[in-house]
């Protein structure tokens, strides 16, 4: 008699299984191609009924998984799927598991991909801004994760010395990111989240205006609670760069100042400053030891 397989087999087997690309049945085959578990091994560690066998139940499992893992990006994605509808997303989301299967224990890494898999699947040629929409996305979810830091207001500001402000550098909350697009997709996304509700529908929704391609930057930030972004110019992009990469106060603006005077960029970055100050983007200033 076989002695009974102990748990981590089963449960490698199981993963396996209701993770397979074509389902179970096929599922089992590889493993039994590759010199792993037969059918009959299958059935021996899984209970089935005359009902309801063994390869049945799990065929429920996988089918059950897979739909979870729709629902997880969905979850990440409601701009995505509100504009393709649920068929078209449906589809979208098997090619993705097919090629891009889960690999960390937390589903909440599993989309992570998805932007960059958008970048060549077929739904592109009809929506040539989607991975961009989705790109968005993806960053307001890694937002939403991020580590909290308080930010500084315009008083804390004051105590930057005057004759010093050039020194200074600057450190960005971790809630923030910047992501590079080729489309405007801040306004599709507005534009969704005005029409699709909380939860997007079966239908498409179609943007309400053609998108242009339109090569930018976008911020996006976690604020009180709640998830901001703002398409950027290319002068505010490269000084937000600039900040983060620890360039100091005086640099920034000899960079901005390519144009223009001194004073002006002076000005200008110091209107840059409070704006990332009012959207709650900086942490923190630091000097040089004198």
């Amino acid at each position: 008699m076989r002695n009974a397989p102990d748990l981590r087999r089963v449960q490698e087997v199981f993963w396996a299984l209701i993770t397979a690309p074509e389902g179970v049945r096929p599922g089992v085959e590889a493993l039994s191609r590759a010199g792993g578990t037969e059918a009959t091994e299958v059935e021996a560690m899984f209970t089935g009924d005359e009902r309801l066998p063994a390869l049945d139940r799990l065929d429920v499992y996988a089918n059950m998984y897979f739909f979870r893992l729709l629902d997880c990006l969905g979850e990440d994605y409601p701009k995505t799927w509100a504009l393709l509808g649920h068929d078209r997303f449906h589809n979208l989301a098997t090619d993705y598991v097919l090629a891009c299967p889960s690999r960390h224990p937390s589903l909440r890494h599993f989309g992570a991909r998805l932007p960059e898999f958008l970048e060549t699947h077929a739904q592109r040629a009809a929506f040539p801004y989607l991975a961009d929409l989705a790109r968005l996305e993806w960053a307001r979810v890694e937002v939403f994760d991020a580590a909290d830091a308080d930010p500084l207001a315009r008083r804390d500001l004051a105590r930057l010395p005057a004759d010093r402000a050039g020194e200074a550098t600057f450190t960005l909350i971790p809630a923030s990111a910047v992501i590079a697009v080729n489309h405007a997709v801040a306004g599709v996304w507005r534009d969704l989240d005005g029409r699709a509700g909380a939860t997007p529908g079966h239908e498409p929704i179609a943007p309400a205006a053609p998108v242009a391609r339109r090569p930018g930057r976008i911020r996006v930030w976690r604020g009180r609670d709640l998830i901001h972004h703002a398409s950027m110019g290319e002068e505010e992009a490269h000084g937000l760069e600039m900040l983060r990469r620890g360039e100091n106060l005086g640099r920034i603006c000899q960079q901005v100042a390519a144009g223009r005077s001194l004073q002006k960029a002076t000005t200008r970055v110091g209107r840059l400053l409070q704006t990332w100050i009012d959207d709650g983007l900086i942490a923190s200033f630091n000097l040089p030891s004198s």
